[in-house]
């Protein structure tokens, strides 16, 4: 008998687990290759009469290097850690943390260049096959290409439970085809909410009035307008779709026509998962990463745009005059902003309004950005992994003749379903978060720490402060297309636990 499925149910959906290798007897499988290292060294050492240095030198050695590539501080293991402090206290002594632009500063030809990842980046623009502009930010060195989509999201309207289910299934469909292509290196979604300054309303009732209409209405609407956007929080959105170049597209620019055929179908799909969305003009982004630098100029770029006046601002300019990096802030332009990264997932199901907390206006976090970055498997090797996960779980479950942990039991449990689902066409990524809040100098810090780390709890995140890395959390939500794995400064071999 088949089984009934109730599509106007709200449908539980899961994130599996982290990938990660077991080795022998349970240790990671770089901690086995450690001790088989060891062990190794320490036979030669037994069979060239050296046995006293193998046993005072390299067991305790074997033993120390285990430890400090197992053992995990922060979601980080003790070497990538200890990286980590070396690096950002190099960066002190040098006074790297400390960032300066302009006329008098160091940065060539006085520009106000965007800082750290950001500071080799270009903006490009080009013309889609649809005719509009669109804009990319390139990195050459990386040979990397970041195509941005203006996003309005529409997920807040009234709809049935089937409708929504409808949407997340097509937004799954949408970043399963970034796999598919095979050049996506990854896919960052940014959620910002700043309080509006009333003009964009005020602006849409001018327009909506009759010149005919009674002096009374007209002011009763002008009032109404003035009442309703007094304080009123607005939410941006973009994403940005970061695609991996080969030498010959990058030397004449070749790649702008290549990417202009593939931004409409980027664009236009995505109204199926409930965004309204289009190419990002240089203008707006421009203003829009030069806002989250410097607060300040919010209005005055919000009021260009309603009387249809450019800026003249342009990306080698769109830094901030002063920044400077503390162990747990990040202070710039008269601003101070807290970034944290996710140091766990939803280990249980959870609905399609998991993040309706995080990513929606808050009264007392009035600036905040929540980054979710996709970095998608290519087709084959998403297959493969899910396979090598597979095989590994069963190990792990059936490496002890003791009655099996559950945490072995439901990590089988996820592969399985993993395989199921590769099976059933779904595609393998990996997901993470960054949010990053932004506050004047006078506002209560640890307030504002409690609430954005209390708004993670409610979605089942465990959110950690990125401690010695404050600047780079701030460049990755702005969602620009860098991310911290592929500029990694730690060693390969200690990135992780794994």
């Amino acid at each position: 008998m088949a089984e009934y499925i109730d599509y106007d149910e709200p449908i539980q959906y899961a994130l599996g687990e982290p990938a990660r290798r077991t080795g022998l007897g349970g240790l990671s499988m770089r901690a086995t290759v450690v001790l088989a290292a060891g062990f190794g060294c320490f036979l030669l050492l037994q069979l060239s009469g050296m046995g006293t240095v193998g046993f005072v030198v390299v067991i305790p050695l074997t033993l120390v290097i285990m430890a400090v590539i197992s053992f995990t501080i922060a979601g980080r293991s003790v070497a990538q850690y200890a990286q980590i402090i070396w690096q950002d206290y190099q960066r002190h002594r040098h006074g790297a943390h400390i960032y300066i632009s302009g006329g008098q500063s160091r940065v060539p030809g006085g520009r106000r260049r965007l800082p750290g990842l950001l500071a080799r980046t270009e903006a490009i623009c080009g013309i889609d096959s649809a005719g509009q502009e669109f804009v990319v930010i390139l990195d050459r060195p990386r040979r990397e290409a970041t195509v941005m989509l203006d996003v309005t999201f529409t997920g807040q309207t009234a709809m049935t439970q089937g409708e929504r289910n409808s949407m997340t299934a097509d937004w799954s469909r949408w970043l399963a085809g970034l796999s598919l292509s095979g050049d996506i290196a990854q896919c960052v979604v940014v959620v910002a909410t700043r309080p509006g300054s009333g003009s964009l309303v005020a602006n849409e009732v001018r327009d909506i009035i009759s010149d005919t209409a009674p002096d009374i209405a007209k002011r009763i609407m002008l009032e109404a307008a003035q009442v309703i956007s007094l304080a009123r929080p607005e939410v941006l959105g973009h994403i940005a779709i970061t695609v991996k170049l080969d030498k010959d597209s990058l030397k004449d620019d070749g790649f702008l026509n290549q990417l202009g055929t593939r931004v409409p179908s980027w664009a236009s799909s995505l109204q199926w998962a409930g965004m309204l969305a289009e190419p990002l003009s240089y203008d707006k982004l421009v203003a829009r990463i030069h806002s989250f630098f410097n607060p300040a100029t919010e209005a005055d770029f919000e009021a260009l745009a309603i009387n249809g006046a450019g800026h003249d601002l342009s990306w080698a300019d769109a830094g901030p005059s002063v920044a400077e990096t503390f162990t747990d802030s990040y202070y710039h332009d008269g601003a101070c902003s807290v970034s944290w990264e996710m140091r766990e997932a939803p280990r249980s199901t959870f609905e399609d309004t998991l993040l309706q907390g995080l990513i929606t206006p808050h009264d007392r976090v009035v600036r905040k950005r929540v980054a979710l970055c996709y970095r998608p498997f290519e087709a084959g090797v998403g297959a493969s992994r899910v396979e090598a996960e597979h095989r590994d779980a069963m190990v792990a479950a059936n490496s002890s003749k003791k009655i099996t942990s559950a945490k072995a039991e439901i990590r089988l449990e996820h592969t399985e379903a993993a395989r199921r689902a590769q099976a059933r066409g779904a595609q393998l990524g990996r997901f993470s978060l960054f949010v990053t809040a932004t506050m004047d100098r006078h506002d209560d810090m640890a307030r504002v720490i409690h609430d954005v780390e209390q708004l993670g709890a409610g979605a089942s995140i465990r959110l950690q402060s990125m401690r010695h890395q404050q600047d780079v959390g701030f460049q990755i939500t702005c969602g620009v297309g860098q991310v911290p794995w592929s500029k990694s400064s730690t060693s390969s071999m200690v990135t992780t636990a794994s």
